[in-house]
Order: structure tokens, then C-alpha cells, then sequence
């Protein structure tokens, strides 16, 4: 290695060598007395270069961290090298950086297929599809990939049949989407199903998702889907599982009626309306929603009580009221979202194989027949049921009052109350709670199985394997067809200028700060306390 001064006719000169085995240099010959003026050596910031400052950053983009942010490599070069960059500079570099360590964008696209097949090699079972478009002018552009692990396949058999789908934009050098189907495991934990990588978010794309979903995930009543209102979703769901039952995530409802009609009370009311477990709850939020405004009380009707509103859904959702599951999934992915795809796809792959690893130590070191957070549903049912009074009907029926004088029926056979909490969410209400203590009847054995340790269990018995580079590679089927073709990125790429770092906000959300949620949590803690103590 040679340093010369940026004045090519100064002597300040440095020979190095790189010694054996070690990562250090040997200097062997030195001159450190400039021959120039300090006027000529003036701009030496100016080799400092986007490029040469990413090839100098790129180890730290190593693995699966995301690296310095573009304000933390200003202060890098600034803090090592006295040396002051331009945000675009930093920005600039880091992309430099990051194509060092995780490779070139479009590489990573001709490297697809192969990397796909390995997965499918180290994992049997997995789905693994490619679809591609012919471009004249340069051949094969990406347009979709599909991913189904066969660990997640096999633990979807021991979850509830509410599938939550969302879609999330690449931040890379190409624009695209990330498409997502998930559960919820028996603990109130996210559980990835499916990643598919889109061109662009449009009815055509939704359409092949979901045709993707359908090889394991039959059409049948049963199963529930919970998204956001898009367009697109809505025409796929009733293309491709015209029988399946499809419900808006709450959440999304709530803010566009904020927007609209600019009132919060209204959205609360709202949300008290669709979480109603009995049609009397249901009418008294309504009723007051029409009293306030009339207008959001007809756009309501004219979504169809079914699709928002539990009392009036003819499935079975559960408690899950929102796509948070999805979207949670999502954030868990936001900084591998402006890998190559690639890495992106080797990311998630890595993210999933060590979640199983300690879930599954979690089954095995609960001792109770319940997984964890539903044990504490129904601790806190448990308390509630204090006070009580139960009357027995039958051998399984009891009339149930509260303190204020409310009267329900349970049924300990069919595992029903008429408050609907119980046979909506399977976990016993505090009336079922109360009548199982009256019967002295085991309360947890009214808890699904779905909820179990034994089901979490089954859940994340399958191990998901790291490819293998020893595997041979072999064809790879492209639209179908088995001939091995060279993938090039997709026509379309990022617009110009710096990605944003945070996502639009979706109609009627409010961004709070960090600060802000830490003192409503706070205040949260005070109030729970403070009741405790009284």
C-alpha cells in the first residue's frame, strides 16, 4: 500500500506492506515532510468520495444489522478523519457501503433462482414460486416471488383460520412491495405464513397471491381474512376464495371516519360498536353514532355491518379486530426492506429460523396447561368473577348474575354465555368462570386447545434449515417452464431522491413521539397501581 500527498509533486510518502497471516501492515519506508504549501494540500477532504468512504464503512453493513445511519457516518468521518460530509454524501455512501456487503441490486435478482432452490433443498416442503415477464429488449424481468416455507405450512394446521394479510414498499433500488399472510399463534404472538416480493401493488398482483395461497390454504367458509379496505384485496379475496368470509381491520375504519367526519368521540364510538359481543351493545353505540352524526352513520351501513362490526360477522375472528399482526411483521422488517432482494428474502428466512428456536424453548419451559398470555386473560376473568352469584338450572346450566343485578346463562357443555365472549373467543368469561367454580369444574379444561402449550408446541416443532452451498445447482422452473434463464430487476425503479425512512401515515393516524408514549405509559402504570392499592 502507497500514500502519496493529493499534491503529486510533494515527497510525503508511505510504503506499506500487509503482513502473513494477520491483518496489520509492516511500514517499510516513510517520509512524512511536505515539500508543498498547506494552500495546495487545502482540499484534501475532497477525496474523500462517496465511493471510497462506502468501501471503508462496508463492515459495519456486515450480517444482518442495518448499519450507520447517513447522520451517524457524518459523525464518523468527522469524529476518525476530521473530515466534514454533506448528508447526500453520507446517504450516497451508505448505499455504496451497503452494495459492498450485501451485493449489487440487480445481481441479486439473477441470483434469485438459485437461492430459492436451495431453500426448497434444505427445506422439503416448501413452496417456493417465480414468475417472470419477457422483455424483448433485455429478457426475463422479475415481476413476482412467492415464499411458503414448509415449517410455517405445517405449524398453520394448529392455528385459528383467520388469515391477516397486508402489503408493505421495498425501500431498495427498485420499487415493489412486500406481501404478507400471517396468524396468531395461541400465546397472541405473530405467526408468518407467507412472503411474496410484488413489481406494484394492483388487482393483478393480489389476484396471483392469493392463487399462490391457495396450493395449501383451502377456499372453505371457515376461513377469515382481515385486511385493510384496498380495492385490490377486496376483488382478489372474491376471485380467488369466494367462499371464505372477508372482515375490514378496525383500526383502518377508525381513522378514516377521524378524517372524515373530524371527530374523535366518533371514532371511539366506533370501535366500542365493532368490539360489541352482543347486538344490545352493539345498538346503544350505534344509536348514539347516529345522534352525533348522521352521515357517518350511513357510511357505516353502506360498508355492511358484517365487514366491521363482530356482532354482525357471521365467522368466527376472534380477538383479532385489526391487521396489527401483520403490520407488527412488517416493522420487524422495515430495515431489511432496503436490502437486494436476495438478502431481503435470507433475512427473513434467518428472522423466522430463530423465532421457532425460542418459542420452542418457551413451550418447554411452561409449566401450565395454558400458554402464557392467555393464562393471564384468564387470571384477570378470574378476579372479575368475584361476587357472583350462580344458580344452578341443570347438571351444565347456570343463570349467572353480576353485582349490578345482570343476569347470564351459561353453558359449561357447550361452552356458551350470553354475554358471547366465551364462544366468540374461547377462553371462559368471568360468568363461565364463576359457574365452573360453583360446579367445581376444572376452568381450564373450558379453554380451547387452540390455546394449549401442547398445540404452541406442535406449532414450532419443524426446524427451518440455513441453505446449503454444497448443493449442486440444477434447473429452476421460471413461469412454469424448466429451462434456467438470467431474471433482470423490474422495469420499474425508486423515484429520485432520498427514500423516506418512516411510512406515510394512513388516513386519520397520528404520529406520537417516543416521549409521548412513554408518559401515557406511565400514566397507565400510576392509574393500575393506584387502583391496586385502593
Amino acid at each position: 500500500m502507497v500514500l502519496r500527498c493529493i499534491n503529486q509533486t510533494c515527497n510525503w510518502r508511505v510504503y506499506a506492506t500487509k503482513m502473513k497471516n494477520v491483518d496489520t501492515y509492516e511500514i517499510r519506508k516513510v517520509e512524512l515532510q511536505h515539500t508543498c504549501s498547506v494552500d495546495d494540500r487545502a482540499g484534501y477532504a475532497e477525496q474523500a468520495t462517496h465511493s471510497v468512504i462506502g468501501e471503508m464503512l462496508k463492515s459495519r453493513f456486515a450480517g444482518q444489522g442495518g448499519g450507520p445511519c447517513p447522520q451517524e457516518i457524518m459523525q464518523l468521518m468527522l469524529g476518525d478523519h476530521d473530515v466534514r460530509i454533506s448528508y447526500w454524501k453520507a446517504w450516497r455512501s451508505r448505499e455504496v457501503a451497503l452494495e459492498y456487503a450485501k451485493g449489487s441490486f440487480a445481481t441479486s435478482y439473477k441470483l434469485l433462482p438459485d437461492y430459492l432452490h436451495r431453500i426448497v433443498i434444505a427445506n422439503p416442503g416448501t413452496v417456493a414460486k417465480l414468475h417472470t415477464v419477457f422483455d424483448s429488449i433485455v429478457g426475463h424481468r422479475f415481476k413476482y416471488m412467492f415464499l411458503a416455507l414448509d415449517a410455517c405450512i405445517s405449524g398453520l394446521k394448529h392455528m385459528r383460520n383467520v388469515i391477516i394479510i397486508d402489503g408493505a414498499h421495498l425501500r431498495g433500488k427498485y420499487a415493489g412491495c412486500l406481501f404478507t399472510a400471517s396468524s396468531q399463534d395461541g400465546n397472541y404472538q405473530v405467526f408468518p405464513i407467507v412472503v411474496a416480493i410484488i413489481d406494484g401493488e394492483n388487482d393483478n398482483a393480489w389476484e396471483w397471491f392469493l392463487q399462490m395461497l391457495l396450493e395449501f390454504i383451502p377456499n372453505k367458509t371457515e376461513l377469515v381474512f382481515v385486511s385493510d379496505r384496498h380495492s385490490s384485496i377486496y376483488n382478489a379475496i372474491a376471485k380467488v376464495y369466494p367462499a371464505a368470509q372477508h372482515c375490514a381491520c378496525i383500526l383502518h375504519l377508525k381513522r378514516n371516519i377521524r378524517t372524515y367526519f373530524k371527530n374523535k368521540h366518533l371514532s371511539y364510538l366506533v370501535g366500542k360498536a365493532a368490539r360489541a359481543f352482543q347486538i344490545s351493545e352493539f345498538d346503544d353505540a350505534f344509536d348514539e353514532i347516529k345522534k352525533i352524526n348522521a352521515s357517518c352513520a350511513k357510511y357505516l351501513i353502506e360498508i355492511g355491518f358484517e365487514h366491521w362490526a363482530r356482532v354482525h360477522f357471521t365467522g368466527k375472528r376472534y380477538n383479532i379486530m385489526t391487521s396489527n399482526v401483520a403490520e407488527t411483521w412488517n416493522s420487524v422488517l422495515r430495515e431489511a426492506r432496503e436490502y437486494p432482494i436476495t438478502h431481503l428474502v435470507e433475512y427473513i428466512r434467518s428472522k423466522l429460523m430463530n423465532w421457532y428456536a425460542e418459542r420452542r424453548k418457551v413451550s418447554q419451559v411452561c409449566s401450565g396447561r395454558l400458554t402464557p398470555r392467555v393464562n393471564e386473560i384468564v387470571e384477570e376473568n378470574f378476579e372479575v368473577s368475584g361476587g357472583m352469584l350462580v344458580s344452578q338450572i341443570n347438571d351444565l346450566e347456570f343463570d349467572v348474575k353480576e353485582k349490578n343485578g345482570s343476569s347470564y346463562h351459561v353453558n359449561l357443555c357447550t361452552k356458551s354465555c350470553t354475554c358471547f365472549s366465551f364462544q366468540s373467543l374461547l377462553i371462559p368469561c368471568p360468568h363461565a368462570i364463576a359457574a365452573a367454580i360453583k360446579e367445581k369444574k376444572s376452568i381450564e379444561e373450558l379453554v380451547s386447545s387452540f390455546y394449549t402449550v401442547a398445540t404452541l408446541a406442535s406449532a414450532y416443532a419443524d426446524n427451518i434449515l440455513p441453505i446449503s452451498n454444497n448443493v449442486n445447482s440444477s434447473e429452476v422452473k421460471i413461469n412454469g417452464e424448466g429451462e434456467e434463464v438470467a431474471i433482470f430487476p423490474p422495469a420499474s425503479k425508486r423515484p429520485p431522491g432520498r427514500p423516506r425512512k418512516t411510512r406515510i401515515l394512513s388516513t386519520g393516524e397520528i404520529r406520537v413521539s417516543t416521549f409521548e408514549l412513554i408518559r401515557v405509559w406511565s400514566f397507565q402504570i400510576t392509574i393500575n397501581v393506584t387502583f391496586f392499592f385502593c
